[in-house]
Parts: structure tokens; sequence; C-alpha cells
């Protein structure tokens, strides 16, 4: 059985890119070249191989800033009316950056006495190359936001685990279980605090936590998650909460909501002592 893996590297998608750009070049190539014969307008292979090629190298320059705003859209904008809003904002602006990044670079190759400047050529280009843009920056889209929304299997929570894998912009960061302090949430992400530095993964830290071995890690506060063998103190406070105090220094509130798991996990054979009022 074959299993098709993604990149993992900004160099591997620009490869993918660069193909899946030339593919599509080599079938609307051979479309023309076809479509012409048989209407009786025969056309020159390499020529019109080259023309095409020419279009769609700017498709393959622009896929990149493409993607990226997709992305950012996806991810930023919660609202789906937002979305399509955010995406038909941009649709026009894909559309002449086409044409006009065309006009910059082939001007010297296909000017022509009809046509004085290369502003010229790129407003020429707009109108007879938008319906055909219009469709590749909606797969374009489309893609992205396949690639977002598609399911990935994720670890079972008992999985056997040493890191936690985070994957961005094509680099794969491993974060050892044995150096985090604590992991805090962030809107829809989480922030791990490991060995003195923050990291932002695009996880939820309610997703996370299930996925975390539960001897190691404890969730104190629906913000806060922490390694048990960093607490280096808990001081009880008002209402049945108390101040955790790890042992790089940093504290945070343990709700009462979560208190009893955590005194669980410490002292397993004992139960959870009330706090001072």
């Amino acid at each position: 059985m074959i299993r098709l893996h993604a990149p993992t590297s900004r160099i591997g998608w620009s490869a993918l890119i660069l193909a899946a750009w030339s593919l599509v070049t080599l079938a609307q190539a051979g479309q023309g070249y076809l479509v012409a014969a048989w209407r009786g307008q025969a056309q020159e292979w390499w020529p019109t191989l080259g023309y095409v090629a020419a279009i769609y190298s700017i498709w393959a320059l622009l896929s990149w800033p493409i993607v990226g705003a997709a992305l950012a859209i996806e991810r930023r904008i919660k609202p789906w009316w937002g979305r399509i809003a955010a995406y038909l904002l941009l649709w026009p602006v894909v559309a002449y950056a086409h044409v006009l990044l065309f006009g910059l670079v082939y001007w010297p190759v296909y000017r022509n006495a009809r046509i004085e400047t290369r502003g010229e050529m790129a407003d020429i280009m707009f109108v007879r190359n938008f319906d055909t843009n219009t469709m590749l920056y909606l797969a374009l889209v489309a893609a992205t936001i396949l690639w977002v929304r598609w399911p990935r299997p994720r670890r079972a929570a008992n999985a056997p685990t040493d890191a936690i894998e985070i994957r961005s912009r094509g680099r794969l960061t491993r974060i050892p279980l044995d150096t985090i302090d604590w992991i805090g949430a962030a809107g829809d992400y989480a922030e791990i605090h490991a060995s003195g530095r923050t990291t932002l993964i695009e996880e939820s830290l309610t997703s996370l936590s299930k996925r975390l071995p539960a001897a190691d890690f404890a969730r104190i506060h629906r913000g806060a998650l922490i390694r048990i063998d960093r607490v280096r103190e808990i001081e009880p406070i008002a209402r049945g909460d108390a101040h955790v105090r790890l042992v790089g220094g940093e504290q945070l509130r343990l709700s009462r909501r979560y208190r009893d798991n955590l005194a669980a996990l410490l002292d397993p054979r004992s139960a959870p002592a009330e706090p001072a009022e």
C-alpha cells in the first residue's frame, strides 16, 4: 500500500508547488495545442508551451503569499462571514498582482507594437485572464482550507511519548516533556513554558492536556496546566483556591475546581486538606 506524506520543509513544499504548476502547464498547453489543431489553426508547440509556462511561473511565485494569506484568514478570523469577506477582498488583488508581475517580468519577451507599456499589457491580460485567474485563486484557497480542516489522527491519550512535536512553516520542533514547567492557555492556542522559553502551539490547552501523561501533568486552572514535579509549594487562599509556586519561581493560581486532582496526584495516599479560610 502506497502512503503519501506531506513535505516537512519549505524546500519540500516549494518543490511540490513547482511540480504541481508544471503539470498544470503541460495540461493547459496540450489542451490549447490540440484545440487549435482541431479548429484548423495549428500552433507551434514550443512557443505555446513557453507562453503557458510564463503565465504559470507567476502563479508559482504567488502560491506562497496566497497560501500564507489563506492560513492567516482561517486561523485569525473566527466568523464564517468574516472569512468570506476577506477572501472576496483578496480575490481582485491576486488577479491583478498576477498580470502586473507578468507584465513586469515578461515585457521584453512579449512586447509588440500594439502594446506600448507594461501597464497596458497588464490591463489587457487582466481582462483576458480574469476568469482563469479567478478559478486558480479559488483552487489555491480551497486546497489550503482543505489542508487546514482535514482531520488528522491524534496520538492516543495513553500512548507513550517523551516530547511534544510542533510543526510550523515546514519545521518540526520537539519539546521534551521533562523540560516543561507549565503550559498556559492563549485563546485557541497554548503557550508551552519550558527551559526558560515560551513556545506557542496551535492546539488548545484542553486538547493538549488529553495527550499528556496524567501521572506527570495536572490541570490546575482553566488557563494553566503544570508539570507536577515542578511544584515547590502550595499556599491555600480563600474560597478553596490556592497559589502554586514552581521551582522556577512562577506563581500560578490553583482553582478549587481542579484542587482535588492535583492533591491526589501529589500524594495519592492522603485526602486533600481543606484550605484555611
